[in-house]
């Protein structure tokens, strides 16, 4: 009896800690955007849609947003981790949420999903 709960018990954490799938902050060969981070940049600068009140309030700065670039090169878990308020956070999880996918980082040559954060900059 003790066995089987032992071998239940165990087959859970293995199948819990599989799906989880850990989230690295640094990797071997970390993701980048497709074309590089000029590409990405010039995607922001061509998207960005500069929220009225940081218009008429003229606030200016940069929102960080960290999010997940998954095995598949796809971006997730968008959050801000520095913001500026009046809108131009938002407008920079909705810049990063239709952003073109990644090429995911790697680890022992296997794609794996990673935390990245990058600046997304408002100037009026």
């Amino acid at each position: 009896m003790a066995k089987s709960i032992f071998l239940l018990v165990f087959s859970f954490f293995l199948i819990s800690s599989a799906h989880a799938q850990d989230v690295l902050k640094s990797a071997e060969q970390m993701p980048e955007p497709v074309g590089g981070l000029k590409a990405f940049y010039d995607y922001v600068s061509a998207n960005l849609k500069y929220p009225e009140e940081a218009k008429v309030k003229k606030v200016e700065g940069r929102v960080h947003v960290t999010f997940i670039v998954e095995a598949d090169g796809s971006l997730s878990n968008v959050q801000v981790s520095k913001g500026l308020g009046s809108g131009c956070d938002e407008e920079a999880i909705r810049l990063i949420k239709s952003a073109p996918k990644w090429n995911a980082g790697k680890q022992g040559g296997s794609p794996v999903r990673v935390e990245v954060t990058r600046p997304i900059t408002f100037k009026l």
